[in-house]
């Protein structure tokens, strides 16, 4: 396998401060949150990206469900146009991905390396849905609640793509 993607749960950055006092005193439901809201401030985990032994991301701190959308649309607009770009809002970094025959090139937007890592379309789908699927039962197996949020019901319906 030339592609690893994954995450590391990290029980403290679950959510901001006050929204988990708001959260346990019962002020937020989490079945209600937006999707804008749990992309940026919500389950704010260690992420790596891998292709071919050059690191995209190591340890990065990441809103889960911002990388799960990210990454889900990526391989959408592989599909549809033959390029993507995995872009970060905390940050300048983009790795740019471009589709050739079956092969998905990806090209940082810093520290490139002199040959731009490669690996299978069918590769890359199946490490998204992979990431994104494990994501979703991470979210819904320590907060069952988050069942009934649409924001999870998109995720699940990205994941098939």
């Amino acid at each position: 396998m030339l592609l690893k993607i994954g995450f590391t749960s990290n029980n403290g950055c679950d959510f901001p401060a006050a929204v988990e006092r708001a959260w346990k005193s019962g002020i937020i439901n989490l079945s209600t949150v937006s999707a804008t809201d749990l992309r940026y401030g919500y389950f704010i985990y260690p992420v790596d990206f891998k292709v071919g032994g050059q690191e995209f991301l190591t340890a990065a701190q990441l809103p889960l469900v911002d990388i799960m959308y990210t990454l889900s649309l990526s391989v959408r607009d592989l599909g549809s146009n033959g390029s993507a770009e995995i872009d970060f809002t905390e940050n300048s970094y983009v790795i740019r991905i471009k589709l050739q025959d079956s092969r998905v090139k990806f090209t940082p937007s810093h520290g490139a390396g002199a040959v731009a890592p490669e690996c299978d379309l069918a590769e890359y789908v199946s490490e998204v849905q992979e990431f994104v699927t494990s994501g979703i039962s991470h979210l819904v197996g320590g907060y069952p609640v988050f069942e009934d949020n649409r924001v999870i019901d998109e995720m699940k319906e990205l994941a098939e793509m």
